[in-house]
């Protein structure tokens, strides 16, 4: 299969190559013929005495010019195909309209309580992406999380963890059931506000090209200097506050660097929804237990959604969801699940290995 794939691409790559070195074979004849039909006509004419050697000059530099000028649009021609292909795809991102509009002036009608609490509930949900409209992600789930609660999500890859913190979000709408935040329905807030109150440590946070300062700054663009640094000190990360360019290549981030930014900027956005996608899990051992030092004091005072695959990160947490194929399948504390010596069990004994 990769050898026919191979062979098609080098196909039409030679095609290309061919039909490139054909456009700037007419391009370069076209030059020189030009110069060519110029100069003999200048020698004829100057001769004649009907023509100048300064009014050869201008003639001569006008239709080089434009000879030149064509020679160059001949030689981007071969790529004319690529570009049209390019601006097709991209505008027909463009102009597709979203089913779930997150701009603020698109929510105005919607709700949002004065008090906002964070308690979650998922209430017989079930969900398939648009993509696999008949694969099942989650079936039928239904739990609760309470205000301040600590709660972690883990199982194998493919269960429906992060799929989860996906909907929490509101990237995608449920097919079945619905979420709700503070006893409200996800469908009916105010989106804008709502992502506001939910904060994001992921496993590979986004850097900018800009200093630390403003890599933080991007989790509140409205806080001040003081605000800012104080996150960065939170994160342990105050060290190169405004020193150091983050995510270029001639001053490479750490796995820990890159984490620590992203709980400043969790700090700095204070959030009352905290979602945690493996915050730890790229780190080495050293690095994770500084990180997660982080984490925890991050957590204090919110709802809290850990998913980890290292399950010593989450033996703290109020309730343990085990999942399974879309579905919980155990459900409580460490000690608890520890107990029944079922899927959590092995996961945590395989965990430490």
């Amino acid at each position: 299969m990769y050898t026919d794939i191979l062979k098609k691409e080098t196909k039409a790559y030679l095609k290309d190559s061919i039909m490139l070195g054909f456009l700037i074979g007419i391009g370069t004849f076209i030059l020189f013929s030009s110069h060519s039909v110029i100069f003999k006509c200048s020698i004829k004419f100057i001769r004649k005495r009907t023509l100048t050697y300064d009014d050869m000059n201008i003639v001569l530099n006008t239709l080089m010019t434009t000879s030149d000028g064509i020679a160059d649009s001949l030689h981007g021609i071969g790529d004319y195909p690529k570009a049209k292909l390019s601006f097709k795809s991209i505008y027909k991102t463009i102009n597709t309209p979203s089913e779930i509009n997150a701009f603020e002036n698109e929510n105005k009608n919607k709700q949002f309580p004065r008090i906002f609490k964070g308690k979650i509930e998922f209430k017989d949900v079930t969900f398939c992406y648009p993509t696999k409209p008949n694969q099942k992600i989650l079936k039928h789930l239904s739990f609760v999380i309470n205000p301040g609660e600590q709660a972690a999500l883990v199982g194998y890859s493919g269960s429906g963890k992060s799929t989860i913190v996906q909907l929490i979000e509101r990237f995608y709408d449920v097919t079945e059931g619905e979420i709700l935040i503070d006893d409200i329905n996800i469908k009916d807030y105010n989106l804008y506000e709502l992502r506001k109150k939910i904060g994001m440590v992921s496993q590979e946070p986004v850097l900018f090209k800009r200093n630390v300062y403003e890599n933080i700054l991007y989790g509140n663009l409205n806080s001040s200097r003081d605000e800012v640094f104080n996150a960065a000190k939170k994160a342990s990360i105050e060290k190169f506050f405004n020193e150091k360019e983050m995510g270029t290549k001639e001053d490479p981030v750490s796995g820990g660097e890159k984490q620590r930014l992203a709980i400043a900027r969790a700090f700095l956005k204070n959030p009352v929804i905290l979602l945690l996608d493996e915050a730890t899990s790229a780190l080495d051992k050293e690095s994770e237990k500084e990180v997660q030092k982080s984490i925890y004091e991050l957590q204090k005072g919110r709802t809290s959604i850990s998913i980890a695959h290292r399950l010593t990160t989450i033996i703290n947490s109020d309730v343990i969801f085990v999942m399974q194929s879309g579905k919980i399948v155990e459900k409580g504390t460490h000690n608890k699940l520890l107990s029944l010596k079922g899927k959590y069990y092995t996961l945590y004994k395989f965990s430490e290995k």
